[in-house]
């Protein structure tokens, strides 16, 4: 990266840090992206805005925040509220001001995740046809056989990484062959995956020049198979993709490159979450690890209170498509919004005792896949995996402990997720549950 870059980044980090400060002195919270705070217990930063100023603005950002649940949900269906940042000129021009042509090309070309209908509608029920309920569900068996080789691999050892051994392999390797993309390729695709994701929410230069490097090297790679796919069709995602029509629509190239990397790069990282975050709670709370381990058919609840509790993604982005008052707040027309996950998902008005972790809670309120129009395409196949790496982890291992005592979480303000997670399984852990 250019010294001009990291200067910039070094003054938009000190400018954050100092505005922050106002920021808590006027209103008693702020919203800081670089606090190590907020990356060690995001929920103490985000309910305490929901229940100070469930509708904060946020001079460090430049953008409000709303976290109680019930106002999260109305953004995320009113269509006053919107993805694409390109409607806005003011905004857009600040946005590309510094971009190189590359960058350029990729922010004028989002993938469905950005985008309004009519635009996102047609692009989801293209890209959706691969993702039908009937076809996720036929794949556990092969889902089961890649997390028993994902854990047999580490048969003979004591201590294991869970998030090494099977939450980043077992989603990436899915995904991966749901494509049909080479088996020769899966350890490559985590650390594209990884990059990409590791390049958002940081001021770290050099995480930034391998996030957009990983994004240059995974669009050429889909340009590669998508080429091979059209010359030899199989029965695979890809394929499905180039071949998706409806009312004589398709996808365009540049739509099947960044429909291909959102699947693979959403699909993988929200589950390497899910599954690392749900193990750790469950290890936090080993009566009910226990309960668990007795009562399997209790996972796909568990599941969705591992997700209402510590949710992959802690916050996403809409803007206001027009001047509006919104329960007492005025918005203008190209304002940036962030709807919090993290805050609205331990709302008291969503769920009772929102800070307690119950595997035993029924009528859970969560949006960790979204909710709305932009609800997570493989929100099915997230659950279809976590329930059969779940359930295999509890039969494989009677006893199980943690190793390492202080979680070791990422620092991105977005997302949550363990960089590792080490436990202890054979004669040298305590039975599960003690």
């Amino acid at each position: 990266m250019r010294l001009k870059e990291k200067l910039q980044l070094k003054s938009a980090e000190l400018y954050v840090n100092t505005v922050s400060r106002i920021e808590r002195q006027i209103h008693g919270v702020a919203m800081n992206p670089f606090s190590a705070a907020l990356a060690d217990d995001p929920y103490a930063v985000h309910s305490g805005m929901r229940e100070t100023r469930p509708i904060h603005y946020s001079l460090a950002l430049r953008a409000w925040w709303v976290t109680r649940f019930d106002r999260v949900q109305e953004i995320l269906r009113d269509k006053r509220f919107g993805a694409d940042v390109r409607r806005y000129e003011n905004r857009t021009r600040r946005f590309v001001r510094n971009m190189e042509a590359e960058q350029l090309e990729t922010f004028n070309n989002p993938s469905m995740l950005d985008l309004d209908p009519p635009d996102h509608s047609r692009l989801r029920r293209l890209a959706s046809q691969g993702f039908m309920h009937r076809f996720v569900q036929s794949l556990e068996p092969r889902i089961r056989e890649i997390v028993e080789a994902c854990l047999g691999r580490a048969d003979n050892e004591e201590i294991i990484d869970i998030v090494e051994v099977l939450a980043r392999p077992l989603p990436a390797i899915v995904i991966a062959e749901m494509m049909g993309l080479p088996e020769s390729d899966h350890d490559q695709f985590q650390r594209w995956s990884q990059d990409l994701i590791d390049g958002t929410g940081t001021n770290d230069p050099d995480r930034i020049a391998k996030s957009r490097q990983a994004g240059r090297d995974l669009r050429d790679y889909f340009r590669q198979i998508a080429k091979v796919k059209r010359q030899r069709p199989s029965d695979d995602l890809v394929t499905r993709l180039i071949a998706a029509e409806e009312s004589g629509d398709s996808l365009t190239e540049t739509e099947l490159y960044n429909t291909c990397l959102l699947l693979l790069v959403a699909g993988h990282e929200t589950t390497t979450r899910l599954i690392g975050n749900g193990l750790h709670l469950l290890l936090a709370h080993p009566a009910q690890l226990e309960m668990l381990r007795n009562t399997p058919a209790l996972i796909p609840q568990a599941i969705e209170e591992m997700l209402r509790f510590e949710p992959p993604v802690l916050a996403t982005r809409r803007f206001a498509t027009e001047d509006m008052d919104f329960h007492g707040t005025r918005f203008k027309r190209g304002d940036l919004i962030f709807v919090s996950i993290a805050g609205s998902n331990r709302d008291p008005r969503a769920n009772d005792a929102p800070d307690a972790f119950d595997i035993t809670r029924t009528d859970i309120r969560q949006i960790s896949f979204g909710y709305g129009i932009h609800l997570c395409l493989g929100a099915s196949l997230a659950r279809l995996e976590a329930k059969v790496a779940f359930e295999e982890l509890l039969s494989r291992y009677p006893r199980i402990s943690r190793v390492d005592q202080v979680p070791d979480w990422g620092r991105n303000p977005f997302f949550r997720g363990l960089n590792s997670l080490r436990i202890r399984v054979g004669q040298g852990a305590p039975p599960v549950g003690d």
